[in-house]
């Protein structure tokens, strides 16, 4: 269910993305292959950091603009578990195949660095998505979510909801994530924001489906009475708590992230207040059309962010119904000055 759900956004997104795209250009990019250069040329790839459902909407992404642009399907290959060396493997054997462009999500920020490094010096540009490495890098740049402003867009809206008072708990991911430490951090400062709210525990490293589960389980098990909201940062622990609060004695509060089929569910029926949207579609449309650009002779302008917001939102009772429209209205914006961030091709 979950796959046909992706399939349908894809679908819709393609659709409403297309119509943007100019006889002959995509977003002001030239569609084809030039003139010296052949299909081969443009063999890109796609690789998470670790298997993680927020990927899955990313590689049918990569082919609608792939389609667009007329290049080859991207392949993709991700590893089981979030282990660098485990990526490297990946990596080494798609550049060995002949991929001559990836975008990726390394497994781990830091030790990422030295793979991209190979690669690019191998002529290989990279893009990255979803988290970015440790800067400096030389990858091109990072399309990813802002997560320290999810996190406190999200954080407040628990608080809002609270009338400014209350103990919160904070659930998230790997601690050793970056990302994370950036989300427990915007928790922390929006709940500081006020003075009633309380910030009385962290839950990390449950970004897994049991774990999750029995994290969710424990707490409100030894801390049911005291918790008033929960905000969730990461995937896992969201479907947890949507499933775990539907039918749950506590009267607790609670804002997710991403758009699981059990989240949206459970803020229709009134379990969860909302969730943090992000756009991972969004994000491997525009990071296949930025090989394009880059294998094209575009250059990255000096001055501009090495990580770029793809955007995120608050999904609500108010606004689930255009959450497909809002993910493309955040897509098209993005798009629409992409190509102002590069210098083209000398001539």
């Amino acid at each position: 269910m979950k796959r046909f759900a992706i399939t349908i956004l894809a679908t819709f997104l393609f659709s409403g993305l297309a119509a943007f795209a100019q006889s002959g250009k995509v977003y002001g990019v030239d569609a084809g292959i030039p003139k010296g250069k052949s299909t081969n040329d443009y063999m890109f790839a796609f690789s998470f950091g670790g298997v993680n459902p927020y990927a899955d909407p990313i590689p049918g992404a990569a082919n609608d603009m792939g389609k667009l642009l007329g290049i080859p399907t991207v392949i993709e290959q991700t590893p089981q578990d979030w282990e660098q060396n485990q990526q490297n493997v990946i990596l080494d054997g798609l550049v060995a195949k002949g991929i001559r462009g990836i975008f990726m999500m390394p497994s781990n920020a830091v030790a990422a660095n030295t793979q991209i490094t190979k690669m690019v010096k191998a002529g290989i540009p990279v893009v990255c998505i979803g988290g970015p490495p440790k800067e400096p890098s030389d990858a091109t740049l990072t399309l990813a979510t802002d997560v320290y402003q999810s996190a406190f867009t999200g954080t407040t809206e628990l608080i809002k909801a609270l009338g400014g008072k209350g103990n919160i708990v904070a659930l998230s991911g790997q601690v050793t994530d970056p990302n994370t430490v950036k989300r427990f951090q915007a928790s922390k400062d929006a709940c500081a924001k006020y003075s009633g709210v309380h910030l009385i525990q962290t839950i990390g490293d449950i970004d897994d489906a049991e774990l999750s589960m029995t994290a969710v389980q424990n707490l409100l098990s030894a801390r049911g009475n005291e918790v008033n909201g929960i905000i969730s940062t990461a995937y896992y622990p969201s479907v947890a708590v949507a499933t775990i609060l539907k039918g749950s004695k506590y009267s607790i509060k609670a804002v997710a992230i991403d758009t699981d089929s059990k989240v949206l569910d459970a803020i229709r029926s009134g379990v969860l207040l909302g969730t943090m949207s992000q756009n991972p579609y969004g994000q491997g449309y525009v990071a296949t059309l930025t090989l394009k650009m880059l294998k094209d002779g575009w250059t990255y302008k000096k001055g501009q962010p090495f990580l770029v917001d793809s955007g995120s939102f608050f999904i609500s009772k108010d606004n689930i119904d255009r959450l497909d429209q809002i993910k493309m209205d955040v897509t098209k914006k993005l798009l629409e000055t992409w190509t102002s961030r590069f210098n083209p091709p000398a001539k």
